[in-house]
């Protein structure tokens, strides 16, 4: 199930009119790993999901089935106990998201962690550049008036890197030329309890659109592979799928 639907259909209005522009990419998020509860703990259906439940057991010595355990998740999360969900950890790679978000993104410091493709190493040469929704404009000739101006000046950012490049210039201060628009790529790592306080702050219709928009396609992967970790961050129904 895909979630926050609406809300991406209206920040993706203009997606057909980026396809083509120089150099364009689109975002993407995928899972390479998690926390993993060991083969003696798998043998008594532990998964993933059910791991920061059944640590938690340990303050009461108790014990619980495996749906026990999703109850208790969700009665954990409503209680504000959530130190057990630094016993799961996701790790991410996402493409196709600006220098800009990046800003953003590495403010939230603590739970989490990037590599980053780094601009000193990889030639620009290979880089692509993030196109600005503009979901709030209305006029699709003022859209494609917008992304043409925006175009001109990735192609005259690259012209004037080779350039200086074919003068001798090292790659470290011909990054300096490159907008915040220039793409990047991250591996990313993260727990739960931190995943939740940046769903919690950039899911919010009052972040900016980038950041939104990754907030929007990680929570649908996270509520993939442990629901009960995140799904009372979707209490406000109007942000359900179809309402």
């Amino acid at each position: 199930m895909k979630y926050f639907t609406r809300e991406l259909e209206h920040i993706e209005r203009w997606k057909n009119l980026r396809k083509d522009l120089f150099r364009n990419e689109e975002p993407a998020v995928k899972l390479i790993g998690m926390t993993t509860p060991s083969e003696e703990m798998v043998s008594q259906g532990i998964t993933t999901e059910t791991l920061p439940a059944y640590t938690a057991r340990q303050s009461h010595e108790s014990e619980g089935t495996y749906e026990d355990d999703l109850k208790l998740n969700k009665k954990l999360i409503s209680w504000g106990h959530h130190t057990c969900l630094e016993a799961v950890q996701f790790v991410y790679y996402v493409t196709g998201v600006s220098k800009s978000l990046a800003g953003q993104w590495t403010r939230h410091r603590i739970g989490i962690g990037w590599t980053f493709r780094s601009t000193r190493y990889v030639k620009a040469n290979k880089n692509l550049f993030i196109y600005p929704a503009l979901e709030y404009m209305d006029s699709e000739d003022t859209v494609r008036a917008a992304y043409g101006i925006y175009e001109r000046e990735h192609q005259r950012a690259m012209d004037v890197y080779e350039e200086l490049k074919n003068l001798g210039v090292r790659n470290q201060e011909l990054r300096r030329l490159m907008p915040v628009g220039w793409s990047t790529a991250a591996y990313v790592y993260v727990n739960a309890r931190s995943l939740r306080h940046f769903f919690e702050l950039r899911l919010d219709k009052s972040a900016e659109w980038e950041i939104r928009r990754l907030a929007y396609m990680m929570f649908n992967n996270a509520m993939g592979v442990a629901p009960t970790l995140f799904e009372d961050l979707m209490s406000d129904e109007s942000l359900k799928l179809g309402k």
